[in-house]
């Protein structure tokens, strides 16, 4: 199967259904995930508003995967000492003597270096499990 290219759109409307189903018993928030029936809703609601984009559910699972992933290497890093996060900028910042140093250890986190992610709230409130005070 060829890699799928989401449109700015399709993404936009696949994090917007994945943030309203937590708050919905399809989400379970000590774990940080999703109940298995999720991708059939999911599923069924990008077939309605792109019927012609044919966006399967492995195209979905795949984008959610790489979204997880992602959102982990920037939790990493902003709990590590001399990162912070620009919430103007929705971005990863640091020393580049900082930078160079974790990427050492770290190579994966060169993928949040000096790019913005305005999703990242959203994929903490998909992905990341909540505690009940």
């Amino acid at each position: 199967m060829a890699r799928r290219i989401w449109s700015e759109v399709e993404e936009s409307r696949l994090l917007s259904v994945l943030t309203s189903l937590t708050q919905t018993p399809m989400w379970n928030a000590a774990q940080g995930t999703f109940n298995p029936a999720y991708m059939n809703y999911v599923q069924a609601v990008m077939d309605v508003e792109f019927p012609d984009a044919a966006i399967e559910e492995i195209h979905i699972k795949t984008k959610i995967f790489r979204w997880k992933q992602t959102c982990k290497v920037i939790l990493n890093l902003m709990h590590t000492p001399g990162f912070d996060w620009d919430p103007a900028r929705h971005e990863v910042v640091a020393e580049d003597h900082v930078w160079a140093t974790y990427l050492q250890d770290h190579p994966k986190a060169q993928l949040a270096r000096g790019v913005q992610f305005p999703q990242f709230n959203d994929w903490c409130l998909c992905f990341v499990p909540r505690r009940n005070p």
